[in-house]
């Protein structure tokens, strides 16, 4: 059975096998290639990248459920991510 990719933010459906699997994923209704978060897992946009950059970072020890900015790391791969064209 081949898993489906799926966007680690909004849960949509990718074209493509699940990330653990290798291979690249695609957008379903722009055709584009989807991004790698930081931390692993496919994102079909900038906000999804962003949100699940903090909602894994808030449950790391030394951060808090408050925090509001992501570490400087994961602001860089996010920059790099969707600086296209900027």
């Amino acid at each position: 059975m081949t898993e489906t990719a799926v966007c680690r933010g909004c849960r949509k459906v990718l074209r493509g096998k699940s990330y653990h699997m290798g291979w690249p994923a695609y957008d379903p209704r722009t055709g584009e290639r989807c991004k790698v978060n930081f931390y692993g897992g496919f994102v079909c946009s900038e906000a999804c990248d962003r949100r699940v950059s903090l909602e894994l970072e808030q449950t790391m020890p030394g951060h808090g459920y408050t925090q509001t900015r992501l570490s400087p790391y994961a602001a860089e791969s996010l920059k790099q991510n969707w600086s296209h064209g900027r």
